[in-house]
């Protein structure tokens, strides 16, 4: 067992068998998607705990996404551009890829293994521009981390890309980076940062 996996186990063992149903079912139905979130963030950096599944579909097949899921899945809000989804405790944060951002993910995903399941996950530029498009705190610590544990992350094509298609973000890429560059600080750090 990979560490994330082991982190999973100890905190939220019904994760495993969700993102293996999830998948399944996307499967079936022929579905583009990326998991994402600390689930695609574990490939790339020390893991963090996670209470749900972030997953980004094609947006023109939304309704097949819907019906599929609501089919396996309690539907707890469904949205023209998010939708969730429970099973065994577990949200399922759906989103539905109509950004530059989202498309890119979509288009540059790859080949994973999370939770012993094989998946379609984001590259690691295009999860940091997912982390761009959101307002959460915790997913511009993330982003930070991913840039300063992926040395071959390819910057100059992700500024680029942001740059011509979310011009908005181009000062909180800017951001990003120059946080990425400073050392991580440790857990003990923050908790004190916190008091």
């Amino acid at each position: 067992m990979d560490a994330f996996e082991l982190l999973v186990e100890a905190h939220r063992p019904a994760m495993k068998l969700v993102l293996a149903k999830l998948v399944e079912i996307l499967r079936a139905h022929d579905v583009r998607y990326v998991i994402g979130g600390a689930n695609a963030l574990s490939l790339y950096v020390r893991p963090r705990m996670t209470i749900d599944i972030d997953i980004l579909v094609d947006a023109t097949q939304r309704n097949e996404v819907e019906e599929a899921l609501s089919s396996c899945f309690e539907v707890v809000s469904s949205g023209s551009s998010h939708s969730k989804f429970n099973a065994a405790d577990v949200e399922i944060d759906v989103r539905y890829a109509t950004t530059s951002g989202e498309r890119f993910a979509l288009d540059e995903s790859r080949d994973a293994i999370i939770l012993g399941t094989k998946v379609r996950a984001p590259s690691p530029e295009a999860l940091v521009w997912l982390y761009l498009l959101s307002k959460r705190e915790q997913n511009f610590v993330d982003g930070a981390g991913l840039m300063r544990s992926q040395p071959a992350l390819d910057f100059s094509r992700l500024h680029s890309l942001v740059e011509q298609y979310d011009s908005a973000l181009i000062g909180t890429l800017h951001e990003m980076q120059t946080s990425a560059r400073r050392p991580a600080i440790s857990y003990e750090e923050s908790r004190a940062r916190r008091s």
